[in-house]
């Protein structure tokens, strides 16, 4: 019985990339961007000149310790566009 409570989680995939940043970002890079533990992630940052990509993989793939964030490809990039409108 424990086992099929265990395997019956629902995924909720998040709709805005507001929600995506607040749940799996923010706590590392900042409720501004400004950064904490992971480094800032606003206009002034050196990742911001990169292209979409770069922020694909980083997320997906993760970076020296940031480690791969699980997010559906809709997620993803939500997320990206979230980061460049606080631009």
């Amino acid at each position: 019985m424990a086992f099929a409570a265990c395997g019956s989680e629902t995924v909720t995939e998040l709709s805005t990339g507001e929600e995506v940043y607040e749940a799996r970002c923010s706590a590392c890079h900042g409720a501004d961007l400004e950064g904490r533990v992971g480094p800032a992630l606003d206009a002034d940052s050196s990742s911001a000149s990169m292209p979409d990509s770069y922020w694909v993989q980083t997320i997906t793939m993760g970076k020296g310790s940031m480690p791969a964030q699980r997010l559906t490809d809709n997620e993803v990039q939500l997320v990206i566009d979230y980061i460049k409108s606080k631009w």
